[in-house]
């Protein structure tokens, strides 16, 4: 397998990767996670998404390589294909790749820098973010340093990996999000995401739960959710 092949075009930037096409426009973007079917993967891009994220770790939400590649065979060129794992195995992250050639993997366990760059590929990696009484920033900030080549995504803590569904204080995080591309998750939803983007104005917000209903994507709040960050942001 060719690592490095089609490189480019899973949007590396700044030794980090970017989620939809590169541009000089400056805006907010838009990550919808947890997608299991081509029709939530449509609805998803229809409404504007710039990434869409399949989980490939145990949760109500996963999907195997197969499935993530039906789900996502129509996907435009400008829309990235994140392929969420939670401290998986070299041969689990080379078997997802031959199955979906433009993915961006999104390690959100206790992944070492070695594993996140056995693909040689640009790479997301999360980061929780626990109460202020337990954040050191120095620490978080040495943790990032030892990923130079990631996006980092600013979570929630939680005993369960890759998402709780709650948010966490965003300002414990401005002034790292001001200094580098970041992506926020945990907890937002159409109602709270345009209050974090004016907060932060991060590079991306990443939403899974918050535009479901009945644990399926929904049009009209997908609609809603990136409404409110494309408004919020030429307002911020």
């Amino acid at each position: 397998m060719d690592q490095l092949t089609g490189i480019a075009a899973r949007g590396w930037a700044g030794g980090s990767p970017c989620l939809g096409t590169p541009s000089v426009e400056e805006r907010t973007r838009v990550k919808i996670c947890g997608c299991t079917t081509a029709a939530e993967v449509k609805a998803a891009v229809r409404a504007g998404a710039d990434a869409v994220g399949l989980i490939f770790a145990p949760s109500p939400r996963r999907v195997t390589p197969e499935e993530g590649a039906l789900a996502t065979a129509d996907l435009p060129p400008h829309v990235s294909v994140v392929g969420v794992f939670v401290d998986p195995s070299p041969t689990e992250l080379e078997r997802a790749l031959r199955w979906l050639p433009r993915m961006l993997p999104q390690f959100s366990g206790s992944e070492e820098p070695r594993l996140c760059e056995h693909l040689g590929i640009p790479y997301l990696k999360v980061f929780p973010i626990a109460g202020r009484d337990r954040l050191d920033q120095g620490d978080l900030a040495s943790a990032l340093t030892k990923y130079p080549g990631s996006l980092p995504i600013f979570e929630t803590a939680s005993a369960q990996r890759g998402g709780s569904g709650r948010t966490f204080d965003w300002s414990l995080v401005r002034a790292l999000v001001a200094q580098r591309r970041v992506v926020i998750s945990g907890g937002l939803n159409p109602t709270n995401v345009a209050t974090c983007v004016r907060q932060l104005r991060p590079y991306a917000v990443d939403v899974r739960s918050g535009v479901e209903s009945h644990g399926v994507k929904d049009p009209a709040k997908l609609d809603d959710f990136i409404n409110a960050v494309r408004t919020a942001h030429a307002s911020a």
